[in-house]
């Protein structure tokens, strides 16, 4: 064992002490070790131990058994919860660390006496940003699919390169990502996605071929387009899924309502510079509020890299150009009013001025009043809206 001091929270090494002091030999281990010795911000601590679950329930009262399947017992302490699971193959901590997926995760940390067990070479694979498989990368991704995945978001979040074992045992293994649960390949695609490296990992997914087995048809040119965007999931999802068949693929990976929604409706905007006519503003103004003024900005930017990557289109740019200098031209003009708050009038003006009580006729109204100022925002002062509502035909309730 080397001897490499950490900073461990005190609660995680207390919760090791009290099981090594009940007899139990107990080390920390995986990606917390692996992030610790990076420098990275942990996400939460695993433990290693002799114990099995039922010993670390009667030690820790406040513990709840999360994956007894697996030997896993979720324990609260005041740097977070920190799953401590039996050895795997009760064997001791060797046979534990030779069934972890990679090398870099494959070390086990003593915070009582600092010392690091490193049998796969992890820490030199660490220092050379290298992911190397534990053993053979066939069998470890034959006990868990889910590695192969795992293998493409380390990437994406850390910068590691493969060797073309994992890569060709990634492809093996795809098929069978169709049997993890669902939530598990959702969590792993999100952090890859928003990773600082996601368009090397995205490739990697692609060439494995681990890309076509989650998400067909998707857009060859994303390694390039994704990485460019802000760190929105939604926005670097529909980057992603341009070109697929993103509800179905969005639904297989159960994505909620409102996320797949959001990505759906960033897909419907491109191309963006069809969207609305550049020499009409109520038209633009129109457009400003179906995609929202946050989202206007990126969608343009995500259309640029999209033809950058597909290669020169000057009718396509030269549209884009129009709709920004359109887009410029409206917000210069002064204060947008495009949502029912934006109205100089509110529902109970409204009321007042149609003699009605609350219900389905406000509403209505209101629609139609954000209509008229939208093609033409000098209307939006209580005095015209009121002239305009004079006019309006309600039509039959």
């Amino acid at each position: 064992m080397e001897r490499i001091p950490l900073e461990v929270p005190g609660s995680v090494a207390h919760l090791v002490a009290t099981l090594v002091e009940a007899g139990y030999e107990t080390l920390l281990v995986g990606g917390s070790i692996r992030d610790l010795i990076s420098g990275d911000p942990v996400g939460d601590f695993d433990a290693a131990t002799a114990a099995r679950p039922e010993d670390v329930l009667a030690l820790f009262p406040r513990a709840v058994p999360i994956g007894l399947r697996h030997g896993t017992v979720m324990v609260p302490t005041e740097s977070g919860p920190v799953d401590v699971t039996t050895f795997r193959g009760g064997h001791g901590i060797e046979e534990d660390l030779a069934h972890r997926d990679f090398t870099v995760n494959a070390m086990a940390y003593d915070p009582a006496t600092a010392r690091l067990l490193d049998p796969f070479g992890g820490l030199a694979h660490l220092s050379g940003r290298k992911l190397r498989a534990v053993h053979s990368a066939g069998e470890r991704f034959a006990e868990d699919p889910l590695r192969a995945l795992r293998a493409a978001r380390l990437v994406a979040t850390h910068g590691f390169d493969v060797d073309a074992e994992i890569e060709g045992a990634m492809g093996a293994a795809a098929p069978a990502l169709a049997l993890v649960a669902r939530e598990r390949v959702r969590s792993e695609l999100c952090s890859l996605l928003l990773g600082a490296h996601a368009g090397p990992a995205l490739a990697l997914l692609r060439r494995s071929g681990v890309e076509a087995e989650l998400a067909p048809g998707a857009n060859a040119d994303a390694f390039a387009i994704v990485p460019a965007l802000p760190r929105v999931l939604e926005l670097r999802l529909a980057a992603w899924l341009s070109g697929a068949k993103a509800a179905a693929i969005l639904r297989r990976l159960r994505f909620g309502r409102r996320r797949s929604e959001r990505v759906l409706h960033l897909l419907a905007l491109q191309p963006v510079e069809a969207q609305a006519n550049p020499g009409r503003e109520a038209g633009v103004r129109r457009l400003i509020r179906r995609a929202g003024e946050g989202d206007l900005p990126w969608l343009i930017h995500w259309r640029r890299l999209q033809l950058a990557a597909a290669g020169p289109d000057r009718e396509a740019s030269a549209r884009l150009d129009a709709l920004e200098a359109a887009l410029s031209r409206v917000r210069a003009a002064g204060e947008l009013a495009l949502r029912r708050q934006d109205l100089a009038l509110d529902g109970r003006a409204v009321m007042e001025a149609l003699g009605c009580e609350p219900g389905r006729t406000v509403g209505r109204a209101l629609d139609y009043l954000t209509e008229r100022v939208i093609e033409d925002p000098a209307c939006n002062t209580p005095g015209r809206l009121r002239a305009l509502l004079a006019r309006w035909d309600p039509g039959p309730a």
